[in-house]
């Protein structure tokens, strides 16, 4: 049992798109029966994490920083005996959540790896996808914090199309509206939140974007690959995969 290999999944950013993670995993993993599967564990503790957006765009004070949830969580993987994550949450990948998160956990947490989401998405979209225009879908903190700019680099020949203000705010709300967002209705996602990302996908595919990256784990629960007429970029798959590959190659499904 010493050499037991676990991933974790920090969730509960939010509860759904957690679950979906995990599913994400057992999806790309080659198994037929249980036994086969790799052992999971999901830590969903979303009254320990506040806020991602909130935290990013209303200047709040370092101890309501989402990092320090984010790192409880962690730490509860680590002593179940996981010694490598993902957080599955695009948002809590902007370096004033993700940076003193990551430093918490090298400091505090020896040997457990946390495999970065948005960077696993850039180096699958470099490895498998002979596209450069991609079009941004995420919350308005997603987008102010800049995060995916630091690994969809020009300089890398990428070029990132993001929404108008109009658009970001319909994704947003898409997401996060107390009646009709994605948050609110994970189990079922309304017609309105589908429809609100649709219209700006179709506005990002007319401005050129070659591809679309669901910049927030809620975007995969009302979009998929049949609806858009260009490759979906779901950044939970890639760190789902990039789990895989590290933990047991062996076992990682083809695409």
């Amino acid at each position: 049992m010493e050499n037991l290999k676990i991933i974790g999944v920090i969730g509960g950013l939010g509860p759904y798109a957690g679950l979906d993670f995990v599913k994400k995993i057992f999806s790309n993993t080659r198994a037929i029966t249980d036994q086969e599967h790799l052992n999971c564990i999901l830590v969903s503790c979303p009254s320990i994490v506040s806020d991602r957006t909130s935290f990013l765009l209303e200047n709040k004070s370092e101890d309501e920083n989402p990092a320090l949830g984010m790192f409880e969580s962690a730490r509860r993987l680590y002593l179940a005996g996981a010694r490598i994550a993902s957080v599955a949450c695009n948002t809590a990948h902007s370096a004033s959540i993700f940076a003193p998160f990551t430093k918490m956990v090298k400091e505090s947490l020896t040997g457990f790896e946390i495999v970065d989401m948005i960077e696993s998405s850039a180096l699958f979209v470099k490895e498998n996808l002979n596209i450069s225009k991609l079009g941004l879908l995420a919350t308005i903190g997603t987008h102010k914090s800049g995060v995916y700019h630091e690994y969809y680099k020009s300089d890398d020949g990428f070029h990132l199309i993001e929404p108008d203000k109009a658009g970001q705010k319909k994704v947003h709300d898409a997401i996060n509206n107390g009646e009709y967002g994605i948050k609110a209705k994970s189990e079922r996602v309304t017609t309105r939140a589908k429809g609100h990302i649709r219209y700006v996908i179709r506005q990002l595919v007319e401005k050129g974007a070659e591809g679309i990256i669901l910049g927030c784990t809620e975007l995969p629960l009302a979009v998929e690959a049949t609806d858009v007429a260009v490759p979906l970029i779901d950044p939970a798959v890639t760190a789902a995969r990039r789990l895989i590959a590290i933990t047991a190659p062996e076992k990682l499904l083809p695409l």
